[in-house]
């Protein structure tokens, strides 16, 4: 029996991911693109709610904004990185004009695996979402 690609990814299980940000209009539109690109999106408003999500649900991969309230996004690299599983962390940051070209740069010093400067290329970041759980999976197969 022949499958179609749409059949083999209804099969496959969705990844996880957790999509952090304090700015509930970028929240909601990566939220949708990922959605419509096959994840399941668990989403926190800050860093704070953020590391609960993390300890309660299986997570393949994190999406975090840098400057937050109630523990910022360098909080959340380091807690991620600090894991055993190492899972693959995005940054992402709007900053202030005068900081905005050294935020993704720490977070990238820190740990985090790509890093963008809002507003986001929402085509570039799913093609970085899905090459960082590919590589994951990879890793975790070999």
């Amino acid at each position: 029996m022949e499958m179609t690609m749409y059949e083999l990814r209804a099969t496959a299980k969705p990844a996880n991911i957790l999509l952090v940000d304090d700015d509930p209009d970028f929240r909601g539109m990566v939220s949708t693109a990922l959605t419509r690109a096959g994840y399941r999106v668990h989403e926190a408003a800050n860093g704070r709610a953020a590391l609960e999500v993390f300890q309660r649900h299986g997570v393949d991969l994190v999406l975090t904004d840098i400057i937050m309230p109630e523990a910022d996004g360098y909080e959340i690299i380091q807690r991620v990185k600090s894991d055993p599983g190492r899972l693959p962390l995005i940054a992402v940051s709007g900053g202030s004009a005068r900081l905005r070209m050294e935020l993704p740069g720490m977070a990238r010093l820190l740990g985090a695996d790509a890093a963008f400067e809002k507003p986001v290329d929402i085509t570039l970041l799913l093609d970085t979402v899905r090459s960082l759980l590919d590589a994951a999976r990879r890793k975790g197969s070999a």
